[in-house]
């Protein structure tokens, strides 16, 4: 990968300020929900148990009645990366020796921090996008919660700030009422319909709710529900309602999935970035969830 300049003119004065990276929209999902580590790539399957049980009035001997099941929902989980190679030359006539070193040898680029620290909003931003859409070859929580899995279809009339309150409200009372009451349910929905449904709680006048004066998780009166925004859903309308713990996030280390290193190739004369990471997602129970059914 070579250096792109743009408009940078050459060797003025480049020193007096810093690098300013490109602004990158890193809601974190993955906060919210269940996380297994130490997974392998591939299908890993994910036990699950369920049980009917038959009470009776006591009398004498047993029966066999009720049941007790266990199946399993599979996470395909896929290894990622990033490499990339950068070459330190091509920035001597930007920087000269104020950011360069006084040897011929350049073995590492200026700013690596500012660098790092983008790529590395940009891999959690990818992995936003891989948990709600997948990759083409692993399904995402959109295809997994769907009417077709046996999620509940509601909230699909527009969205509005007049709207959405009750719009999300509906979202709740589709989940099933076996799960209403847990404490982990989320609406996961779009920056966008966030920002709406922060406008409708302000003209409602519920400034009590957190967090309608701030930009993080909204609680949504009259239900249990928290709405949790996502930069995997920019430009959906698609909507989900239901338990966290039961959306399962898979990978192998969590440091990887928020660490980019530099290094010098000697062999090549140029500073490389690495990351590598492993992510995958599988939804227990989907018939418990809601969806608007929306792309």
């Amino acid at each position: 990968m070579a250096f792109s300049f743009g408009n940078l003119s050459t060797y003025t004065d480049e020193f007096s300020f810093d690098l300013i990276s490109k602004a990158v929209l890193t809601t974190d999902l993955m906060e919210n929900i269940q996380v297994r580590t130490g997974l392998q790539s591939g299908t890993v399957a994910v036990n699950l148990f369920n049980a009917t049980v038959d009470v009776q009035n006591q009398t004498c001997g047993w029966t066999t009645a009720g049941t007790a099941s266990f199946n399993q929902v599979d996470i395909c989980i896929r290894d990622k990366a990033v490499k990339q190679s950068l070459c330190p030359q091509d920035l001597r006539a930007y920087w000269l020796s104020q950011r360069m070193t006084g040897g011929a040898h350049q073995e590492s680029v200026p700013f690596e921090q500012v660098i790092a620290d983008y790529y590395v909003k940009e891999i959690k931003k990818y992995n936003e996008g891989f948990l709600l859409n997948g990759d083409g070859t692993c399904n995402g929580i959109k295809t997994q919660i769907a009417t077709a899995s046996g999620s509940t279809l509601a909230g699909t009339a527009s969205w509005t700030s007049t709207t959405a309150l009750g719009l999300a409200q509906d979202m709740f009372d589709a989940i099933s009422q076996s799960v209403q009451d847990r404490e982990d349910l989320i609406l996961i929905m779009s920056p966008a319909r966030y920002n709406i449904l922060v406008r409708a709680l302000v003209a409602a006048n519920y400034f009590h709710f957190d967090s309608v004066s701030g930009n993080s998780i909204i609680d949504i009166p009259g239900t249990t529900l928290k709405a949790v925004k996502s930069s995997g859903l920019v430009g959906s309308n698609y909507m989900a309602a239901g338990p966290a713990e039961m959306i399962i996030a898979g990978t192998g280390l969590t440091d990887d999935m928020s660490s980019m290193r530099f290094f010098y190739d000697e062999g090549q004369d140029t500073v490389k970035l690495l990351a590598k990471w492993r992510i995958g997602v599988a939804v227990a129970f989907p018939d418990l969830f809601s969806t608007n059914g929306l792309a």
